[in-house]
């Protein structure tokens, strides 16, 4: 089944993209609804994947960070693979939709079209598609949230109350600043600590340059020079508190004229990751991508 690329492989990451999608179930239902169930076979094929990463092997070189880029490699593949034809799922949930939105206007799908009968959908998939069809084409299916593991939810849970006040000093969702920390410190398995074992709270790898004047801690950290990785080591910031570290952070921000792009962004975190990337925040060419993708993940808890 070919389906129009305006909205199928947008959900997941623009959230503009279910206004779009309920205004074409106004003009074109049929549409509609076939990109409706794209995206069922999509999250289906996500959870497939999830699924098979989940049975790998420990290795050292697994992380949370490596974890996050494997999950928007494999959502990439995913869209690559709906977009190229998908499996079928879709043609299917696609029929199951538009019969149920017949049911008030003939007995059966199977008996008003001579199909044979469908088999059954899942209970949880089968009421999203009656939601949607009892709405007579005006409501849209939005992709499920991406679970984050318990272990992260607890990092959130930790920082969000500290996020709250610098979110709302620089216009922001606290959902935008705790993923650009969890993408900076590997969801906490990379706090920066000093020698002596002390936490430097240093959440966002705000380095300690001239104009520092508290305590740092020199670490080694990875930066891209011409595109190429390659580590060393520098000094970075350290604070007395988790809420020392928001406040930080939010004041350099709103204090530099690099990133006056970045405030008042609300929920959208493309623009905030890109308002940072581009103002020099950090060196890895796809920084901008790796932080949106997992700001969002927050967002769609």
């Amino acid at each position: 089944m070919q389906v129009s690329r305006d909205a199928s492989n947008q959900l997941a990451i623009d959230p503009n993209a279910t206004e779009r999608l309920s205004s074409l179930a106004r003009s074109n239902p049929k549409e509609a609804i076939r990109q409706v169930a794209s995206q069922f076979e999509a999250i289906l094929l996500n959870q497939m994947m999830a699924s098979m990463r989940s049975n790998g092997f420990d290795g050292e070189e697994d992380s949370s960070e490596l974890g996050t880029y494997r999950g928007m490699l494999d959502q990439q593949m995913v869209n690559a693979m709906v977009q190229g034809g998908g499996t079928g799922l879709a043609d299917m949930l696609a029929r199951q939709i538009e019969g149920v939105a017949r049911i008030d206007q003939a007995a059966t799908p199977a008996a008003s079209s001579g199909m044979l009968p469908l088999p059954a959908l899942p209970a949880a998939a089968a009421k999203a598609i009656r939601k949607y069809a009892e709405a007579a084409g005006t409501a849209t299916a939005a992709p499920a949230p991406v679970a984050i593991p318990s272990e992260r939810q607890a990092f959130v849970s930790t920082l969000l109350p500290h996020a709250g006040p610098a979110a709302e000093r620089l216009g922001v969702a606290p959902e935008l600043l705790v993923g650009h920390a969890a993408l900076e410190s590997g969801w906490g398995s990379r706090s920066i600590r000093h020698p002596d074992g002390r936490e430097s709270y240093n959440l966002f790898g705000i380095k300690a340059g001239g104009s520092w004047r508290g305590e740092s801690v020199a670490t080694l950290t990875t930066e891209y020079v011409d595109g190429k990785a390659r580590k060393q080591v520098e000094s970075f910031r350290s604070y007395p508190s988790l809420q020392a570290a928001f406040d930080d952070y939010a004041k350099l921000l709103e204090g530099s004229s690099r990133y006056q792009r970045a405030l008042n962004q609300g929920d959208n975190a493309q623009g905030f990751a890109v308002a940072l990337q581009q103002g020099g925040y950090a060196t890895d060419p796809a920084y901008a991508r790796k932080l949106a993708g997992v700001a969002q993940s927050l967002l769609a808890r």
